[in-house]
C-alpha cells in the first residue's frame, strides 16, 4: 500500500479539483520533475482530478505526472471566459507555476513557467478533442 501525502483542494463554480501527493520514489520516478531539478524531490504528484459539474473531467497522466512539490492550488476565470487550474510548486530556483485551463467541461491547455524566469523558460501543451463516430 502507498503511502499518501498531502492533498490539495480547489473549487470555482462549476469546477473542483483535487491534487494527492506521495512520496518521492528513487526506484520509480528518476527523472526531470518542476520543483525538483536541483535535487529530487521529497514528493511529487499522484493524482490530480478535475470535476465539472460533479463529473470526472479525464486527464492524462502526462497532464501532472511531471509536478512536484505543490505548495498551493487554486482556480480563477481568464479573459477568454476558461477556468484555469493554477497549482504553484518548489521554491526560489526550482520554483513553478503549471496552469490547467479548462472550457465547457474540457482541458484545453497547459503551461508550466518556471517560478523566476516566467516569459523564458516554459513548456505548453494544446489538447483537441476530435469527434468520432461509433
Amino acid at each position: 500500500m502507498a503511502i499518501m501525502g498531502k492533498r490539495f483542494t480547489a473549487k470555482l463554480g462549476d469546477y473542483t479539483a483535487t491534487i494527492h501527493m506521495r512520496p518521492y520514489e528513487p526506484r520509480i520516478d528518476a527523472g526531470f520533475w518542476h520543483g525538483g531539478s536541483e535535487s529530487p524531490p521529497k514528493e511529487v504528484v499522484h493524482r490530480c482530478e478535475v470535476r465539472y459539474r460533479g463529473k470526472v473531467v479525464p486527464l492524462g497522466r502526462g497532464v501532472y505526472c511531471d509536478l512536484a512539490e505543490v505548495n498551493r492550488i487554486y482556480f480563477y476565470k481568464n479573459r477568454r471566459g476558461e477556468v484555469v487550474l493554477t497549482i504553484e510548486g518548489g521554491d526560489a530556483d526550482d520554483g513553478y507555476n503549471a496552469y490547467l485551463v479548462f472550457s465547457k467541461g474540457e482541458l484545453v491547455r497547459r503551461r508550466v513557467e518556471n517560478g523566476e524566469f516566467p516569459k523564458n523558460f516554459y513548456e505548453e501543451t494544446r489538447y483537441i478533442r476530435i469527434p468520432y463516430i461509433d
